[in-house]
């Protein structure tokens, strides 16, 4: 699924409105996102709970917990359920009051400059897969829209009151998605250049090769295609498929000593090679 935020609502999830949210203070920049742990009741998952705790519809006779909670006026912008749902309460640019009493990098109330994702879980439980997927994706857009420089979680905002989002959170695979998915997004936005240049100096075609060309089986299919044909209708749609099926990338290749022979008799294709060369440099490994 692909998302995409506008007016601050992010598109294609489920969208709930909090009354639990106000303006942030005028000239606030959004540069911190906060990684939270909730479950209702505790340690309890799959519920409609936490969802009615954020629009102040719990009813404290549900269950005893539920008791000394139901009054609280607490929301966060999303919550990512263990299936990987998730739930927008409050637009990014207002001020969801997830964080309270809190302090980072010597600024306190970080609910305003603060953007706050909660995660269905506790401290004593391991995440899932689908739920750190959705969150790299998520804060790979957030850092695209807003100025967030740092991600941090509960604990260390409010140490002495919060432990969230706990110890079974892997912040190094977290970090680690973080930078394959800017990578992937790197080599999708290199590619779509590529293309445009190709139509610029009138390299890209309108007609595919014959048939049988595709059926090479030498290296840059040298034995049946030009070489800017092998990139337009072999290697770009291949790597356009890999990156739709969120498939693993080819890593390290070296297309620009190949494609600097072979086009160093046509004209202006230096942008052409520079696109080309850092290309082969974003396929490096992220991590």
């Amino acid at each position: 699924m692909s998302f995409n935020i506008v007016n601050g609502w992010l598109q294609n999830v489920k969208q709930v409105i909090s009354p639990f949210y106000n303006e942030r203070p005028q000239g606030q920049s959004i540069r911190l996102l906060v990684i939270h742990n909730i479950s209702l009741p505790p340690n309890q998952y799959g519920g409609p709970y936490v969802e009615q705790l954020f629009t102040g519809k719990l009813d404290p006779k549900a269950h005893p917990y539920f008791a000394s909670i139901y009054q609280l006026q607490v929301s966060s912008h999303l919550f990512i359920r263990r299936d990987g749902e998730i739930i927008q309460f409050v637009p990014f640019d207002k001020r969801a009051w997830h964080a309270g009493k809190s302090q980072f990098n010597g600024q306190e109330n970080c609910n305003d400059f603060s953007i706050g994702i909660e995660l269905e879980g506790c401290d004593t439980d391991a995440f899932t897969e689908q739920q750190y997927q959705q969150l790299a994706t998520i804060t790979v857009m957030l850092q695209q829209h807003y100025p967030i420089n740092d991600i941090t979680g509960h604990s260390d905002i409010a140490p002495n009151r919060k432990t969230d989002p706990g110890p079974y959170f892997n912040w190094q695979y977290y970090r680690k998605l973080i930078s394959q998915k800017k990578q992937i997004e790197l080599i999708a936005n290199q590619l779509n250049q590529i293309e445009d240049e190709m139509h610029k100096i009138k390299l890209w075609q309108m007609t595919p090769p014959k048939a049988d060309a595709f059926l090479s089986q030498e290296p840059f299919a040298i034995d049946t295609m030009e070489g800017h044909e092998w990139l337009q209708w072999i290697f770009i749609p291949r790597m356009r498929a890999l990156i739709d099926a969120k498939a693993d990338l080819p890593q390290g290749f070296a297309l620009h000593p190949y494609f600097e022979e072979v086009l160093k008799e046509q004209d202006e294709v230096s942008q052409l090679l520079f696109l080309i060369k850092q290309l082969d440099d974003l396929s490096l490994p992220a991590y």
